[in-house]
């Protein structure tokens, strides 16, 4: 009895195709590949909803200078009313193997702040970035600071989780290590700069209390670890889906060689239909697996690069 049997694959196609619709140019079709960009996407960009406004006492007694006090106010406004925002990301956030170490590391975003747009209208570099911490109801405003920094370490500057623990502290004790109170040396912003570059995972030391894989934690390829092992549990689920076709093909085997009948080729196939996976049998059509959740796992935050 032949099969035709290969849900990675499959997912694989789907994933192609949704890449397609956003109009982002792919070179790897590695499904694996394909899925860590794809998680890459979603936590980079932010999706246009309405978002609870959240100040820093530190940013809100900041003397921040103009036009950069305007650009502030249009970006809240545009959160406030569900605008899109993903215009002060870099161009290079809708890249889906551009990494963002700060984000992986600590999972703080950073937004530029200024008016002017390039033609394929994402904004040009600034002077000045908005650091924000984005939930799904609600964004924190963290602090804004220069651009680039004499010792360039404005994507490594520990007073932001400072800021991050003193105003909102709640955001942080999922991450807390517990039974530590200090790491065995004091860590510079310079050293956290040069640990991301190296692709070495660290633990951050704020306020006596340390904390780990705040946005999810850097790999030595400097990828972000929590889109890994959501990749390797998706094969997982296929793999456990395809484990259970291939039960019901041998229980079918047995039936036929029991009874004489001529051996019938089944083929499977993962389809993407509405807000769920389905497996089903090609020649009929008929579904016999359906999976919301594992839909959920890899779409949930589809809208995130919608305008």
């Amino acid at each position: 009895m032949k099969q035709r049997l290969d849900l990675i694959k499959d997912l694989s196609d789907i994933l192609v195709e949704e890449y397609k619709k956003l109009g982002i140019p792919i070179q790897n079709k590695d499904t694996h590949h394909l899925l860590t960009g794809f998680f890459n996407l979603s936590d980079k960009t932010i999706s246009p909803k309405r978002r609870t406004i959240r100040i820093s006492k530190e940013l809100n007694e900041k003397n921040l200078e103009e036009p950069y006090n305007e650009y502030l106010k249009q970006i809240r406004h545009k959160f406030k009313y569900g605008k899109n925002v993903n215009t002060y990301l870099s161009k290079k956030a809708f890249k889906p193997a551009q990494k963002d170490p700060l984000l992986y590391d600590w999972g703080i975003h950073h937004l530029h702040l200024n008016n002017e747009f390039s033609p394929e209208g994402f904004v040009e570099r600034s002077d000045y970035l908005l650091f924000c911490i984005i939930k799904s109801d609600t964004v924190y405003f963290i602090d804004v600071t220069k651009h680039k920094l004499d010792d360039r370490t404005e994507f490594s500057q520990q007073k932001l989780l400072r800021i991050v623990k003193s105003n909102w502290s709640h955001l942080l004790e999922p991450f807390k290590m517990k039974g530590f109170s200090s790491l065995e040396r004091k860590m510079t912003d310079k050293d956290y700069a040069e640990l991301r570059h190296a692709g070495a995972m660290s633990f951050v030391e704020i306020d006596g209390e340390v904390f780990a894989m705040i946005g999810g934690g850097i790999s030595t390829a400097r990828t972000n670890i929590k889109h890994t092992i959501k990749a390797d549990n998706v094969f997982r689920s296929l793999r456990d889906m395809e484990e259970h076709l291939h039960q019901i093909q041998k229980d079918l085997l047995e039936i036929n060689l029991n009874t004489k009948l001529p051996q019938i080729n089944i083929n499977y196939k993962l389809i993407q239909e509405g807000d769920s996976f389905f497996v089903i049998e090609e020649k009929s059509g008929n579904k016999v697996i359906e999976s919301k959740s594992l839909y959920n796992v890899i779409f949930g935050l589809k809208d995130f690069i919608n305008n």
